[in-house]
């Protein structure tokens, strides 16, 4: 693919920062209206947890968090009865955490409505451009997490 040129380029990346703060703006006040049965993060930590359990290091990378923060959520999971936790078989002083039949549940049902609802807002889109769009938005995502292994804080799209 042809990289963009000179005043085209800035046009493209200005549109795509103003599109990107937007976008982060919108599924803020999307989030805010939901009546969801979980909260988002623990909705995306239950994710990360249906193929079997993960240690806390594990989780947070792929998450992008600290491991306090995951520690911290996976405790109020586990209060709620979300997850559990068990030794790990390959070290003993590591901690596995693992999905119950009610986090399972609880986050099917949210996988449900959420795939509900992103349903009807492309509904007027055809399919392929709908898978198009996927491509390019995991591209971005996959973008997102190499400037994130980087270090680097410079690009900020919910800003």
């Amino acid at each position: 693919m042809d990289k963009i040129d000179g005043a085209a380029e800035t046009s493209a990346i200005a549109r795509l920062e103003q599109e990107l703060a937007t976008l982060a703006r919108l599924l803020e006040a999307m989030n805010r209206r939901r009546a969801y049965p979980l909260e988002r993060s623990h909705y995306l930590l239950l994710l990360q947890l249906r193929d079997g359990p993960r240690r806390v290091g594990e989780l947070s990378k792929v998450l992008a968090l600290d491991t306090t923060t995951v520690t911290r959520q996976l405790a109020a999971m586990e209060g709620q009865g979300f997850v559990s936790r068990r030794p790990d078989p390959e070290d003993r002083r590591s901690t596995l955490f693992e999905q119950t039949p009610e986090g399972a549940a609880c986050a099917a049902q949210m996988q449900t409505a959420r795939k509900d609802g992103v349903s009807r807002l492309v509904a007027e889109w055809r399919p392929d451009e709908v898978a198009h769009f996927v491509d390019d938005l995991d591209r971005l995502n996959r973008s997102l997490y190499r400037r994130l292994e980087e270090g680097s804080g410079a690009t900020d799209p919910e800003g």
